[in-house]
């Protein structure tokens, strides 16, 4: 196996390169760059058959060389960032990363998944090397007129709900009974079968009996897709079952899938909106699980369809707005917590249920609401913060005011009074009129709204009390200061 290793820090990826050398089973070539300009001649001249990098040498603007290289390499790709965010997982999702580490990297992890590729990489060379049709991979890939299948063959594909399984999962149909009719060709995900017959009723029993007999076998489950459309070219088949193969995301594993029988999938803004943000927020504030279990579940109506991609993307968006949740109550300080938000990181960009996903994120919300309550009662919490933020984002409401603030932080209006002034060196009714002054001078000069309805906007009922507060702030009228 040829690996490039990809990162700035040199000491890192030499003591990953000391590791695989010593442990890993099997010849291992390595190659190390640490430029973006390095790793793009590696990749033309070493020509690598895994890639490990650091996601974070691409800036959110990832229009550069390398990111196209990357995006267009047909081998695998293992990435690792500093810290699970958002934003890396985007990445991650947009370059199909096989795994994404977070440092420091779990060198075990590591070596299991470089074991599991290699394992892959050498069975299906060798099965390709014997196979009585060498074109068959050619045909699967590459558009060719004459690569129709025979009248008397139907095209399949199967996949394990481990990917762990694969190589048992091969060697176990050739030693079925029912190899002898069908020819099976592995993939790096799925093997393909050729059933030598043009009776899909016996292509539809024949796969029953393999999920039957695979699952009492290995206490797992098997999905199968099967083309039982027009004739077409190899490559087309293909695309199709897979295809159809991708609803396993929704419905889980022990299914047959038909190419014919395709989700017809809905446009989803992959991020969140403004609102969303809010009422994510406000219902973890408020401890509503329920608000957020209907929050989540809207994904999973019945008969609505998203693609993949872009709910792994939605949802790790979710995860951002938990993460404030946990920075504000300092929860990231708990060793097991922080643990498990790393986990349903991964489990969002990687796993391929989706139901599990949303349970998963579920659960851990429930936990983090069940702290954070007990943080309000040992007032451990960061309650200026936390008031610094509801001022933020409600201070266009004229009913905002300490007691208001108090009562929502459960706490007492003097006790709040007291650690807001003694932390951020002015009253609170003082900084909430910063607040809304600052959002009124913007304004004044962005919009020609009357200097009534400003006012109205930021939270004052009086225009003339506005006026008076804003000359004490600003030191001059609303009127002139349009006018400046």
């Amino acid at each position: 196996m040829k690996l490039l290793l990809i990162d700035r820090d040199s000491t890192d990826l030499s003591g990953i390169r000391w590791f695989l050398h010593t442990y890993f089973p099997g010849d291992v070539t390595i190659e190390i760059s640490t430029t973006i300009n390095e790793a793009l001649q590696s990749i033309q001249q070493f020509e690598p058959e895994v890639i490990l990098l650091n996601i974070d040498l691409f800036s959110n603007n990832r229009l550069t060389a390398l990111y196209r290289v990357l995006q267009k390499h047909s081998g695998t790709i293992l990435a690792m960032t500093t810290e699970p965010l958002f934003k890396n997982a985007l990445k991650a999702i947009d370059l199909q990363v096989a795994h994404l580490f977070v440092k420091p990297i779990d060198l075990e992890v590591l070596k299991q998944k470089l074991t599991a590729i290699s394992l892959r990489t050498t069975k299906a060379e060798a099965v390709y090397q014997d196979a009585t049709d060498e074109s068959f991979y050619y045909q699967l890939f590459l558009d060719s007129k004459t690569s129709s299948l025979e009248s008397n063959i139907h095209f399949a594909m199967i996949e394990p709900e481990h990917s762990e399984m694969f190589n048992k999962l091969y060697n176990w149909l050739q030693q079925t009974p029912i190899f002898y009719s069908m020819k099976i060709y592995p993939l790096s995900e799925r093997i393909v079968c050729l059933f030598q017959t043009n009776d899909l009723k016996i292509v539809e029993k024949d796969v029953r009996t393999l999920m039957k007999e695979w699952r009492l076998t290995n206490n797992s489950s098997l999905n199968i897709g099967i083309y039982d459309r027009e004739p077409t070219t190899m490559k087309n088949m293909y695309t199709l079952t897979k295809r159809a193969l991708h609803q396993s995301f929704y419905e889980g594993y022990g299914h047959i899938f038909y190419a014919s029988k395709q989700l017809e999938t809905q446009p989803l803004d992959p991020l969140l909106t403004p609102e969303e943000q809010q009422l994510l927020i406000s219902s973890l504030e408020d401890g509503n699980i329920e608000a957020v279990k209907a929050f989540l579940y809207r994904l999973s109506n019945e008969g609505i369809y998203y693609e993949q991609d872009d709910l792994r993307i939605h949802l790790t968006s979710v995860l951002a707005q938990i993460r404030r949740f946990m920075l504000k109550y300092k929860l990231h300080e708990k060793a097991a917590i922080e643990q498990n938000y790393r986990q349903l990181f991964h489990l969002i960009i990687e796993y391929p249920i989706f139901y599990t996903i949303l349970n998963g994120i579920i659960s851990f919300t429930q936990r983090l609401i069940e702290l954070a309550r007990e943080a309000r009662m040992e007032k451990r919490a960061d309650y200026v913060e936390l008031a610094i933020e509801i001022i933020d984002q409600q201070f266009q409401d004229n009913g905002l005011s300490l007691p208001y603030v108090a009562h929502k932080l459960g706490i007492s209006p003097n006790y709040l009074s007291t650690i807001f002034s003694k932390k951020q060196g002015l009253p609170l009714k003082r900084y909430l009129q910063q607040v809304r002054i600052q959002n009124a001078t913007k304004m004044l000069v962005e919009t020609d709204f009357a200097i009534s309805e400003i006012a109205y906007l930021n939270g004052f009922d009086d225009s003339n009390y506005f006026i008076k507060i804003f000359k004490q702030h600003i030191g001059i009228t609303p009127h002139r200061y349009r006018k400046t």
